[in-house]
């Protein structure tokens, strides 16, 4: 059972789009003094089992200046074991093209006092990562001299240009202890700051700074370190961090504010004209249905516009210097970028006197979007259209290239959704795609010789979520590397695998399969001894391991959306050989319909062939669970995995 193949978001990723620049100090750089008591630390404080621990980390938020702010980094982290040493034995700091980094500074302080620093010289950038349009660089430095007992600290001060403390996320949870940490915040002359805490408890406002006029201060100690957990609910629902912004005016008013700015320009956009209202009609000419005619426009809209936004042609700079009005502007250039594409799908809704609208959802990749708890319109984004079909409203997405017809994206899907009104708004839930909707079909015919080498033909037919996310991941890659992504995979549990005759199809068309097809040959698939050989049959989970490894669990358990699995394989076995026993795996069913696991395992003699279907599925109506129900879902995911390594023997027939 291969669980959901997870996406890159480009949300997310607009998120993670920081542009660091490091200049040359203007300033010199201050230390504060270590103290003796740092120095001589043996153990960690906050976790007894911890391999390294923050001293402090400081964080300087300046917004004096209206469209400029600074902010000035600190952190001490004391390194106790190996481990400890070989995480902070390298740094990468991230950046893109809004920020500015200057007097970048690090240092490691030995138990008896003595210093070894960073030299500039030894810092320099990398490429880290590549997304469509989007590139990330770091500065990159190696830190000398580390090892258990030390004290490694770096600053740095970082300028965002057109940025303010509204909107800004401050982390009080990382990834190892922290015995301190702090956030100074000077906002803006006249502006009300308020600071909204999620995931914290005891007092989280901030107080004036004793220290420094202007400022505001909220410290917390002894924070246990975020842990890393399979199929965990998304950060935002489970770290300690507070969220920041200027002067709110009031839960209805900041959505009711959201919709009558979107709504005016949304109605004004979506307009159709004499023009579009001939398209129409002849696009949708021969539909008899209103399905039919939707379909027809999304198909349209999708695939007849050239879409700039995926267009690998079309630079990150060039991309921001288009300007569109209206869908009106898309139609005469016959091209526009994702969210004027759904603006001409309304358009042309419209003009046929379907109701639209534009709908605002959250990210289910970030957090579990609800208007009373993230109340602040920057938690939702511009999703999609909604058209009313009959007395319901559908969700359609042409923009996004990927997305089949009445399809979100899975992090868009299941959540609260806001739709924008001329006379006000409306709050809905879109709907969660059942696991047959995300299907991967996986087909198998082999050949085993007598040697247990396993070798024939193999394909793959991904459908639903399963086909879009890897979509979305490989728009901008060449065939060759998609290649290579996938065959990689199958290294994960098949390490001697030997791939040829690699095929993709249907990658650019949302409506067909995505299918992967091949050939492979991999040396000693079934372990011989003696006159027998041990054969696993379920060749597309071969060595697939636990799902949940650990029998403890510390946050709730979360899926990104419902799947299924059908495998159809044969077989065919070395003459001289025989089947010894023919049983299937268990059947694995649980009341409630979430999960479903079952096989059927056959032989035909004369053909020498043993045949294996196998059927699964998960996430029907539930894909989030409490940590009280993880003793259940891990015997079930064990099971799961137990059924799916069953092996079949082949004896050697004994010739009289």
């Amino acid at each position: 059972m291969n669980t959901p193949f997870l996406p890159r978001p480009l949300v997310f990723l607009a998120s993670l789009l920081v542009l660091f620049q490091v200049a040359t100090a203007k300033d010199e750089i201050v230390w504060r003094t270590v103290t003796q008591a740092e120095l001589e630390m043996a153990k960690p404080v906050v976790d007894p089992d911890a391999d390294a621990e923050a001293i402090f980390w400081d964080v300087t938020l300046d917004d004096k200046k209206k469209k400029r702010m600074t902010l000035y980094h600190y952190v001490r982290v004391k390194i106790f074991t190996e481990r400890g040493r070989e995480k902070f034995s390298k740094f990468d700091i991230p950046y893109s093209k809004r920020i500015k980094i200057e007097n970048v500074a690090a240092r490691v302080v030995k138990p008896d006092g003595t210093i070894i620093n960073v030299q500039r010289s030894d810092i320099f950038d990398r490429e880290i990562l590549k997304a469509g349009k989007v590139k990330i660089y770091a500065k990159s430095f190696a830190v000398p001299g580390i090892e258990p007992g030390v004290i490694v600290e770096y600053q740095y001060e970082e300028s965002r240009k057109g940025d303010s403390a509204s909107g800004e996320r401050l982390l009080f949870q990382r990834d190892i202890p922290l015995q301190r940490v702090s956030y100074y915040i000077r906002p803006y002359k006249g502006m009300d700051l308020l600071a909204v805490a999620y995931n914290m408890t005891g007092d989280t406002h901030f107080v004036d700074d004793s220290q420094r006029e202007g400022f505001r201060v909220l410290t917390r100690t002894n924070v246990p370190a975020i842990k890393e957990e399979p199929y965990m609910p998304p950060d935002d629902e489970v770290r300690r961090w507070v969220y920041l912004r200027y002067s709110v005016l009031g839960n209805y008013f900041e959505w009711s504010l959201l919709n009558r700015r979107a709504a005016a320009w949304f109605f004004k956009a979506s307009e159709p004209n004499k023009k579009l209202t001939e398209l129409a009609r002849s696009v949708a000419s021969g539909a008899s249905t209103d399905e039919e005619k939707l379909r027809k426009l999304y198909r349209y809209a999708q695939g007849s516009i050239r879409n700039l936004t995926y267009d690998p042609s079309v630079t990150e700079e060039e991309l921001e210097k288009i300007k569109l009005e209206d869908a009106e502007d898309v139609l005469k250039r016959s091209a526009g970028t994702a969210p004027f594409i759904d603006v001409l799908f309304a358009a042309l809704a419209r003009a046929l006197n379907f109701e639209t609208n534009l709908v605002f959802t959250g990210d289910r990749s970030e957090q579990f979007f609800n208007p009373d708890k993230y109340n602040d319109a920057a938690f939702v984004h511009q999703c999609c259209i909604a058209v009313k079909v009959g007395e319901l409203w559908q969700y359609f997405n042409p923009g996004t290239p990927f997305l089949p017809f009445g399809t979100l994206v899975w992090y868009e899907e299941h959540s609260n959704a806001l739709l924008t009104g001329r006379y006000g708004f409306l709050w809905r839930t879109t709907r969660l795609t059942p696991p047959e909707g995300s299907e991967a079909k996986r087909w198998a015919r082999l050949v085993l010789s007598d040697e247990g080498r396993l070798e024939g033909t193999i394909r793959y037919e991904y459908t639903g979520h399963q086909a879009i996310v890897r979509r979305m991941n490989g728009w901008d890659q060449s065939e060759a590397k998609r290649e290579a992504e996938f065959v990689q995979d199958l290294k994960e549990h098949l390490s001697e695998i030997e791939v040829s005759g690699f095929r993709i199809e249907n990658f650019s068309d949302p409506s067909l399969p995505l299918t992967y097809s091949f050939r492979v040959r991999i040396p000693n698939y079934a372990q011989r001894t003696g006159k027998r050989m041990f054969l696993r049959p379920g060749f597309f989970e071969y060595g697939a391991k636990a799902v949940f490894p650990s029998e403890n669990r510390s946050y709730d358990i979360y899926f990104p959306y419902p799947w299924s699995e059908s495998d159809d394989i044969e077989i065919v076995y070395p003459e001289g050989f025989e089947p010894e026993n023919i049983e299937s795996p268990g059947e694995v069913t649980d009341r409630s319909g979430i999960s479903s696991q079952k096989f059927n395992v056959s032989i035909d003699e004369a053909e020498r062939k043993l045949m294996y279907k196998r059927t699964f599925h998960f996430g029907r109506k539930n894909i989030f669970f409490r940590t009280n129900a993880y003793p259940a879902l891990k015997k079930m995911f064990d099971l799961f995995n137990t059924n799916d390594q069953h092996s079949v023997a082949l004896r050697r027939i004994e010739v009289p």
